[in-house]
């Protein structure tokens, strides 16, 4: 599986010039490095991702779209594991997923009752996000910052709301 990171790093424990190359110039991050070392040694190898995006005090891990439900775990058990690591909530995405996917999983536990497209004025599209009203007290962050996470990964116009 694909990480961010060399084996020979996560084996040894020390990183290699290519990957101390990555780490400088800003192509991976120390949260990467952290994150990859985790799922090395729980997933022997066969679990991976391809990047980290931090907003706020949440952690987005971008990964191929089957290998969402490895990541998270049984029970959410890797997740977990890597929030009380990092001391930072996670949420896991596929990558190239669609607005409903990453809405859904960013959004988590939380359901979405329905996503509407809004023409604006300017005949711009926009999409309304609509969230059950009574899972409004299981939203995990403010909307705005998860709205603020999804626009960033679809490069989609959105609005979260609770109806």
């Amino acid at each position: 599986m694909v990480l961010p990171v060399c084996d020979v790093c996560l084996k040894s424990g020390m990183l290699c010039q290519g990957c101390e190359n990555k780490l400088k110039s800003g192509e991976i991050t120390q949260i990467d490095l952290d994150i990859a070392k985790l799922l090395y040694k729980v997933g022997d190898g066969k679990i991976g991702f391809k990047k980290t995006i931090e907003i706020g005090d949440i952690i987005i891990i971008v990964t191929e779209k089957d290998q969402v439900g490895k990541l998270i775990g049984k029970g959410g058990k890797i997740v977990r594991a890597i929030s009380k690591k990092i001391g930072k909530k996670v949420r896991v995405v596929g990558e190239n997923s669609d607005l409903k996917s990453v809405s859904t999983d960013i959004l988590a536990p939380a359901r979405i009752s329905g996503i509407n497209i809004v023409y604006g004025k300017d005949g711009k599209e926009k999409y309304k996000i609509r969230v059950m009203r009574e899972d409004a007290r299981r939203i995990p962050a403010k909307l705005s910052l998860l709205n603020d996470i999804i626009q960033k990964l679809t490069n989609e116009e959105t609005t979260i709301v609770v109806d």
